[in-house]
């Protein structure tokens, strides 16, 4: 019999609102967790070992990083403001029409 340990053992997170909410599901299997994720709108699939982002949703606007990878896919501009704010140099386009969008993050004030 194996080890029960899990200590190797890859994990995958569907996490609501563009990885600002809450876990509501966990997976050792990467595919379970994408077809879960499709039940919570604007949700992604993350590794929860390495962080990584393996799904991001559905939607015509999509969030890129500065590295390229996709954060988020949703329709929703409010919610992909918020996660752009948790980035550092985040873009959007909308996939449909592929034009850029023009995002304003606010900033934060110290000790506000």
């Amino acid at each position: 019999m194996g080890c029960s340990c899990q200590k190797n053992r890859e994990q995958f997170e569907v996490i609501r609102e563009g990885g600002l909410g809450k876990v509501v599901f966990r997976s050792g299997v990467q595919s379970t967790a994408v077809t879960v994720s499709g039940r919570y709108g604007s949700s992604i699939v993350r590794n929860q070992k390495t962080g990584q982002i393996v799904f991001a949703g559905k939607g015509a606007l999509e969030l890129t990083a500065a590295d390229g990878a996709v954060l988020l896919r949703t329709d929703d501009l409010d919610l992909l403001t918020k996660v752009a704010a948790t980035h550092d140099r985040p873009t959007a386009r909308n996939t449909e029409t592929g034009e850029t969008i023009t995002l304003v993050v606010p900033e934060t004030v110290p000790g506000a």
